[in-house]
């Protein structure tokens, strides 16, 4: 079982100690250190000042932030949880994931997502109700510009006549493509395009508001597997398919042993990836949090 780690952006304002780049690279250094397989952070460029104050929290730039991750270690995997995909031209977007793969030694694990929040949709220029067109079309302008050679392409918004992206990224055909979300167009998705699945924790409370499939549990994801593997089948894709599972909070050491069973348990329904936020308002704490993690669960996780 592999485990991805998140930095503590959980409030807004983000806490002061996560805002200096060596307390960053520090505890990245310190996550490796301790057997985590990834770190990763979230995006939100623009979030309603509304949000912020009503649970939500702010966020770096996925890849600067991850850059300062991948100066400071050696095998640490840089994953995106997730990256919103149509905030973004596609060529750009690329540029990105291909310089942080190719600066950090091919580390990239690319999480995407189509999104959901649409003030910042509207606060980035992008139509929310397209969101899905160019997410489909934002999938293939990369996989074109990540070859490395000449592309032409024509979409929603883009148009490229004979433009070429280099540096390649170093994994090839390109880094580790993951999808989140839990709808049966998700689903088709991750079937159809061979990538890995990173189903998103959603509460029977705001299934219907959010229009997805609600995951609170081992028994939910189970069915949701199902719904995927059916998918898979109905297209004839037979390669095993990457699975992460997120855990919920685990602060006190009873839920760390529950996160113990939970992921030995994710194991046996095929996950092969466990998701965990840190935790902790200070980097001393953020650095305790790591090292408790790594003794009261990390050791104790079943092989693969």
């Amino acid at each position: 079982m592999k485990v991805a780690y998140g930095f503590p952006y959980h409030d807004a304002p983000a806490r002061p100690d996560f805002l200096v780049g060596e307390n960053l690279a520090d505890l990245a250094v310190l996550v490796e250190q301790s057997g985590f397989d990834a770190a990763w952070l979230t995006d939100h460029p623009a979030p309603a000042q509304a949000w912020r104050e009503t649970g939500g929290h702010d966020a770096l730039d996925p890849f600067v932030g991850l850059a300062v991750v991948a100066a400071a270690t050696s095998t640490l995997r840089l994953l995106t949880y997730l990256t919103i995909v149509p905030y973004r031209n596609p060529f750009l977007l690329a540029k990105a994931v291909a310089t942080l793969d190719v600066l950090s030694g091919g580390r990239v694990e690319l999480g995407m997502g189509a999104g959901y929040m649409k003030t910042e949709f509207r606060a980035l220029g992008v139509d929310f109700d397209v969101r899905n067109v160019l997410f489909e079309q934002s999938l293939d302008a990369m996989t074109r510009a990540w070859t490395g050679e000449p592309v032409t392409f024509e979409g929603l918004g883009v148009s490229a006549r004979e433009v070429t992206s280099y540096p390649p990224p170093v994994q090839r055909p390109h880094p580790p493509l993951w999808f989140g979300g839990n709808s049966q167009l998700t689903l088709r998705r991750v079937a159809a395009h061979h990538a890995g699945w990173m189903p998103l924790p959603n509460p029977r409370s705001t299934a219907r508001h959010l229009r997805s499939p609600p995951l609170e549990s081992l028994e939910d994801l189970a069915t949701l597997l199902d719904r995927l593997r059916g998918f898979a089948a109905d297209i004839g894709r037979t390669d095993p398919i990457d699975i992460m599972y997120w855990l919920p909070p685990a602060r006190e050491p009873e839920e760390m042993a529950r996160h113990v069973k939970m992921a030995n348990k994710a194991q046996e329904l095929g996950v092969n990836w466990v998701v965990v936020n840190g935790e902790g308002t200070t980097i001393a704490q953020a650095r305790a949090f790591v090292r408790r993690y790594q003794e009261q669960v990390l050791q104790h996780l079943e092989g693969p």
